[in-house]
């Protein structure tokens, strides 16, 4: 595991979101009431060779309050099903592993494009129970690599949005009839949130968002075997207490409005 020298960063559209998230996690590491205290992402940061600035417009706040959301969620499945598998779908340079330090009864497996689990192989080594899967998760093979016979928390952070509804769906079919039983954690965002960020975002990285989500039914409507366990809004979530107070006052009035408050939610599903 190479931890010296600086790594330049040459992916492209959703490839390149993964510095958002990266930068944000390593910002809010740096904070005196830090909601992650992700003190990995900040370590990566330095070792990369990036214009993190301009990027420093996405929301880091909204990312770092889902993280933390899933986290727990992942935390709480864990002690319910203490011999399970996690699924961390296009993890990009996400550090979950080492903040939640699993058991070594819970099998891990972070799932990406090649290009890019060869840019984590410079921060994370595979090990017992850890593994890294070089794939795209439209790819039809790459599942075989994870054993069936448990349960599995599927995570994925701030991926399915770059994916179409029919690629959604047929994931989720994948998932749901591939493994016997386990929970899908995951976040949404409605056409409001897409339209207003859709030309800063191409602009930025290339990416472009291509499912949006207006009405939670058209969710619990991809598979049959999936049942909502719980949605939340991003706004409403009760880790933002340790945001500054201009922070929490303004998550308070766009809860207001429906438009804002729906422009994210974190959904977690059982089948």
């Amino acid at each position: 595991m190479d931890l010296t020298g600086t790594h330049k960063i040459n992916f492209t559209e959703e490839k390149q979101t993964l510095l958002i998230t990266l930068y944000a996690k390593a910002l809010d590491s740096r904070l005196k009431n830090s909601i992650l205290n992700d003190r990995k992402a900040e370590e990566i940061l330095h070792m990369i060779d990036y214009d993190f600035e301009k990027i420093n417009s996405f929301g880091n706040e909204i990312m770092v309050v889902r993280a933390k959301q899933l986290d727990t969620w992942v935390q709480e499945f864990m002690k319910e099903n203490p011999n399970a598998s996690v699924l961390n779908l296009g993890c990009g340079l996400d550090t979950r592993i080492s903040r939640i330090n699993p058991p070594s009864t819970i099998q891990w497996f972070d799932v990406d494009f090649p290009e890019v689990i060869e840019l984590r192989k410079s921060f994370f080594s595979n090990h017992e129970g850890y593994e890294m899967i070089s794939s795209s998760v439209m790819e039809l093979n790459w599942l075989e690599q994870i054993p069936r016979n448990k349960p599995v928390m599927v995570i994925a952070e701030g991926m399915l949005e770059y994916l179409t509804e029919k690629e959604v769906k047929d994931l989720v079919n994948r998932l749901t009839s591939y493994f016997p039983a386990g929970k899908m954690a995951f976040d949404v965002m409605n056409s409001f949130a897409v339209n207003s960020g859709k030309e800063e975002l191409k602009q930025t990285t290339g990416a472009i968002h291509k499912w949006s989500v207006n009405d939670l039914h058209d969710v619990d409507q991809l598979d049959s075997k999936l049942k909502r366990a719980d949605s939340l809004s991003v706004f409403k979530s009760k880790f933002i207490h340790k945001l500054p107070l201009k922070t929490r006052l303004l998550f308070s009035a766009m809860y207001i409005f429906p438009s804002f408050r729906n422009m994210m939610r974190i959904l977690l599903y059982k089948f």
